[in-house]
């Protein structure tokens, strides 16, 4: 009987992000590296895939270079310091011992409920709306005399800054990006993505027909990497 386990079980990747589908092809290059591709007849296709590798990598080196990414990250590690740092102190002065500190951190905690429980690990461009609209919210007068009576005003201010400077970097770069010739990464991510099918149909037929099938670890390790970057 086939064992569908033992299969790879999808190799389109056409609905991820460049980047992420470079860094999913890297991955299952170290994969095979671990291999006996010899033994397991995947030696000419090894070739193929690490010359359609290398044109990727060449192809998105233009956008990993941008000076702008650096600070981006950085600044949004600090707006999810910002904004994590002002969600709990409002949970703190919920049990504060005076009523009116605890009423208005209860009033806050309710505003910042509604935008999830971990806002902290939405997408970039989610994220900063998110907190664009948070801070509109809890700056309105009543909110913000909430804000102030539990002394959490230095939390929005600096929260508020970071997600401007890192709205504006994030433009910066995307219209950077956005000027680089789309052509030649385009063309190498197809090229890519065909050798990767052909790569997941060979080794999908050989470990059929194989007496021993050694692919085990192989197809494990490329259905978790698939299952991971398409959930």
């Amino acid at each position: 009987l086939i064992n569908i386990h033992l299969m790879i079980q999808r190799s389109n990747l056409k609905i991820i992000r460049l980047m992420e589908f470079s860094q999913v092809m890297a991955n299952v290059k170290t994969f095979l590296e671990k291999e006996n591709l010899e033994e397991l007849g995947l030696s000419q296709l090894k070739y193929e895939f690490d010359e359609k590798f290398r044109a990727l990598e060449e192809a998105v080196k233009p956008l990993r270079k941008s000076e702008h990414t650096h600070k981006i990250k950085e600044l949004d590690n600090k707006r999810d310091i910002y904004l994590m740092g002002f969600i709990s102190h409002c949970k703190v002065f919920i049990n504060f011992p005076e009523k009116e500190k605890a009423d208005a951190a209860k009033k806050l905690a309710i505003v910042n409920e509604n935008y999830g429980k971990n806002p902290q690990k939405k997408a970039i461009r989610e994220k900063t709306s998110i907190i664009r609209n948070l801070i509109n919210d809890v700056t309105m007068s009543d909110f913000f005399e909430a804000v102030k009576l539990i002394g959490a005003e230095k939390w929005i201010e600096y929260l508020r800054i970071a997600n401007e400077n890192l709205a504006s970097l994030h433009t910066d770069r995307t219209q950077e990006q956005g000027a680089i010739k789309v052509g030649k990464s385009k063309e190498a991510r197809v090229q890519m993505q065909d050798v990767f099918t052909k790569l997941v149909t060979a080794i999908n037929g050989l470990s059929l027909v194989k007496v021993e099938n050694k692919f085990t670890s192989l197809i494990n390790s490329i259905n978790e990497e698939v299952k991971r970057v398409l959930s």
